[in-house]
C-alpha cells in the first residue's frame, strides 16, 4: 500500500534532526550573545572585577588592571596579598580563606589597596565564593572610595581640631600684642643707652627671642586658618623643585627623587606658604629617617568625585594631588591621629616640639584643600595633599 510522502520515516527523521540542529544553533547563538553582553559589561564596568584562586588573581577586567597598576601578562606573577595594606593583610587573607571553605562571613567591607607602584587607595570590596574552572575561587568587585574616605577624614579632622584652631588664633593674637610691647620697650632702651653699653648684647638677645616668638605665632595663625595671603596662580612643580633643591643641598643623607606630571594644573595659592608646607613635610621626613633614606615626591592631576553632597565645606572636583613618601620610622594609628595637633611629638619632652604638620594642616585647609597621611611602623610615611585646580584660563 502506498503510504504517501508525508508518512516517509526517513523524511520525518531528517526533519527532526534539522529541527534539533536549528535549536542547537539557536542556543549557541543565544549563548554567544549572552557571553558578548557579559564581556562588554565586565570590560566596561567602572568597578574592578577579578577572580582570586590559589592565592593569585586568575582574571581581571581592565578597571582592575588599571587600579592595581599591573599589566595583564604579569597578573599571575604576584600573589594577591602583595596588593593588601600591611595593617589589614592578615584579616583580609583570613576572610578569603574562610570564604573559600564555605563559611558565611562579611562579604562587603572597606580595605586599603597598594598598587604595584606603591600608591595606596581606599576600596570597598564585595566578595562571593564561586567555582572557577571546576575549583573553588572568589569573585571580587572593588570600588575605589578614596575620595569618600578623604572627605570623611577631612570632615572629622575639622570637627576635632576646631576648638584647637580657635584657641591657637586667639593665643597668637594676644602673644603678638605682648611681643609688640616688648619690642617697643627694647627700642626705647636702645635710644637711652650708648652703643658700647654692656646691656646692648642683652637687648639684641631679647630681640632675637622676640623674632623667634613672632615666627611661632605666625605658625599658630597658619594652623588657626587666620594667616594673611598673597594669592597667585602657581605651578606646584616649580615650587616643589625649588624647595627640594634647597633641602637636599643641606641634607645629603636623603636621596630625594621626583615624579612630576608635565601638564600639571595650576593652583591659586600663597606661594610663600606653599613653600613652607613643602619644607615642613620634608623636615618631618628627615627627622623620621634615622640614617640614610629616601623621599619620593609625586605630583598629578586628580579628580575628587565622591562625597561632595555630604561635605559642603569641601571643594570637590579637579585638583592637584601632591604625594610625599619617605622611608622613615613610620607611625602607628594612635600617633597618626594626633600628628596635626599643635606641639605634639613622639620624640620626648623638649625635643622637636613645634607646629610643623599642624601648620601644614592649617595652610592647606585655608586653601580649600585637604591633607591625608598613611603610615606603617618601620616602613615609612606618605603624606597626600589635595589642592583645588584653577582652570579658569585653561578651559
Amino acid at each position: 500500500m502506498n503510504q504517501g510522502p508525508h508518512s516517509d520515516p526517513d523524511q520525518a527523521q531528517r526533519s527532526a534532526l534539522e529541527k534539533k540542529a536549528q535549536e542547537i544553533a539557536d542556543l549557541k547563538n543565544a549563548l554567544r550573545q549572552a557571553e558578548d553582553k557579559y564581556r562588554i559589561l565586565v570590560e566596561n564596568a567602572n568597578d574592578a572585577i577579578f577572580v582570586l584562586q590559589d592565592g593569585r588573581i586568575r582574571f581581571a577586567n581592565p578597571k582592575a588592571l588599571a587600579l592595581g597598576g599591573v599589566l595583564a601578562e604579569d597578573l599571575e606573577k604576584v600573589p594577591f596579598s602583595e596588593y593588601l595594606h600591611p595593617a589589614e593583610k592578615e584579616t583580609v587573607i583570613e576572610r578569603h580563606e574562610k570564604r573559600l571553605q564555605g563559611e558565611k562571613i562579611l562579604s562587603m567591607y572597606p580595605l586599603r589597596i597598594i598598587t604595584r607602584k606603591g600608591d595606596m587607595f581606599w576600596a570597598e570590596v564585595n566578595a562571593v565564593r564561586i567555582d572557577w574552572e571546576g575549583r573553588p575561587a572568589t569573585l571580587n568587585i572593588i570600588r575605589d572610595i578614596t575620595s569618600q574616605k578623604l572627605f570623611e577624614e577631612h570632615y572629622f579632622q575639622n570637627e576635632s581640631l576646631a576648638n584647637l584652631r580657635t584657641l591657637s588664633g586667639g593665643m597668637a593674637h594676644s602673644i603678638n600684642n605682648l611681643l609688640m610691647g616688648i619690642q617697643g620697650r627694647v627700642s626705647l632702651l636702645y635710644r637711652s643707652l650708648g652703643q658700647d653699653n654692656v646691656c646692648v648684647d642683652h637687648l639684641q638677645g631679647i630681640e632675637a627671642c622676640v623674632a623667634d616668638a613672632a615666627k611661632l605665632t605666625r605658625q599658630m595663625q597658619g594652623f588657626a586658618q587666620s594667616g594673611k595671603f598673597n594669592v597667585t596662580r602657581v605651578n606646584m612643580n616649580v615650587v616643589i623643585e625649588e624647595v627640594a633643591a634647597t633641602f637636599t643641598d643641606r641634607r645629603d643623607q636623603i636621596a630625594l627623587t621626583t615624579a612630576f606630571q608635565p601638564d600639571l594644573w595650576p593652583v591659586k595659592v600663597d606661594r610663600q606658604q606653599m613653600e613652607q608646607v613643602v619644607m615642613n613635610i620634608l623636615l618631618n621626613a628627615w627627622q623620621a629617617i634615622s640614617d640614610k633614606g629616601e623621599v619620593i615626591i609625586k605630583t598629578e592631576n586628580f579628580e575628587l568625585s565622591e562625597g561632595r553632597e555630604k561635605f559642603q565645606d569641601v571643594r570637590a572636583g579637579r585638583c592637584v594631588k601632591l604625594t610625599f613618601r619617605d622611608t622613615g620610622l613610620g607611625m602607628d594609628a594612635a600617633v597618626r591621629k594626633r600628628v596635626f595637633q599643635p606641639f605634639f611629638t613622639t620624640k620626648g619632652y623638649g625635643r622637636h616640639r613645634g607646629l610643623g604638620l599642624s601648620c601644614v594642616y592649617g595652610i592647606i585647609t585655608n586653601h580649600d584643600g585637604m591633607i591625608d597621611i598613611d603610615s606603617i611602623p618601620g616602613s615609612g610615611t606618605t603624606v597626600y595633599i589635595y589642592l583645588p585646580a584653577d582652570l579658569e584660563e585653561s578651559e
